[in-house]
């Protein structure tokens, strides 16, 4: 018969055996799952990273648009400023010239300036020696400027009178008040020295004419200057007229001729040859060569008679 041996070692290798088969047959197959897990799970998350890119390039534009459509409102909102205008200021006084009897000068442009016209009468009388007066241009204040006072009006005439000589020039048609006051004064106004004289026209009245009509007072300036052969008068007016149930203040008439003074000092005469006119100088320098000629024709004929008395 045969036996079977059982020792104790045998059986405990066998147990070993069997007990590590038993571990790999349970843990293995979890061991594996969790592989496959782990690989699904990291393809799922790259999958999703993919998925994510086009989205997040899509949404950039989106994101920008209204930023852009923002920024639009703004501009067509924004104020627009206009731009100031800026006005040429003109300037305060004006010029006047003359091209045919040369004369030029500066007055306030607020003043009015009249040319002179032949059909029209001088708005002060000459004081020429002689007639032949040629009324240039007139330069007038404003009525109104010097309120409350009995100032009327104000003015500055220019004329050109080309029948006179020089020593003519210097003399002014007397005052039929006041002789005396026709005697001239030498005034250098500007560039310019004048024969110049003053006088006054009218005077208040009296008694039952003062409450009737207003009394007027007329306060005359003239200035002559010789030149291109003819004499040039600027003659200053200034007016006052007051009524006799009116209070009004006294006009400063040094005060507005100095006013009118002005202008005059800017006066230029240039040098030009006035029209249709024959320089008086030269008459009176060829009427005294023949004079002269005249005169040494006559001493040279008494001399030949007196030469003929001794030889007879």
């Amino acid at each position: 018969m045969t036996s079977i041996n059982h020792t104790p070692g045998s059986g405990n290798q066998n147990f070993k055996q069997i007990e590590g088969d038993s571990w790999q047959s349970v843990y293995l197959p979890v061991i594996c799952a969790g592989i496959v897990v782990a690989v699904v799970l990291v393809v799922a998350i790259a999958c999703s990273k993919q998925s994510n890119k086009p989205v997040a390039k899509i949404s950039a534009p989106s994101s920008s648009m209204p930023a852009a459509t923002s920024s639009t409102p703004s501009t067509s909102t924004a104020p627009v400023v206009a731009k100031k205008l800026v006005k040429k200021q003109r300037p305060a006084n004006a010029t006047y010239v003359n091209a045919t009897y040369g004369v030029s000068f500066s007055y306030p442009r607020k003043y009015s300036l009249q040319a002179g016209s032949k059909k029209s009468s001088m708005p002060v009388p000459a004081s020429f020696l002689k007639a032949g007066a040629i009324e240039v241009a007139s330069v007038d204040m404003p009525d109104d400027l010097y309120p409350d006072t009995d100032f009327s009006s104000a003015l500055l005439n220019v004329s050109v009178n080309p029948g006179l000589a020089a020593d003519e020039c210097a003399q002014f048609v007397p005052n039929a008040n006041d002789a005396d006051a026709a005697k001239p004064a030498s005034a250098k106004l500007g560039a310019n020295e004048f024969a110049e004289v003053e006088q006054m026209q009218g005077g208040q009245t009296t008694g039952e004419q003062a409450t009737e009509a207003a009394n007027r007072q007329s306060d005359l300036k003239y200035f002559h200057l010789f030149k291109n052969g003819a004499c040039y008068e600027f003659a200053l007016d200034v007016e006052t007229s007051r009524k006799a149930d009116v209070d009004l203040a006294q006009a400063d008439h040094g005060k507005i001729f100095q006013q009118l003074e002005k202008i005059l000092a800017s006066v230029r005469i240039k040098d030009v040859a006035l029209p249709g006119m024959k320089t008086p100088q030269t008459t009176a320098s060829t009427g005294s060569q023949e004079t002269h000629t005249s005169s040494a024709s006559a001493s040279a004929s008494t001399q030949a008679n007196a030469a003929t008395q001794d030889q007879k």
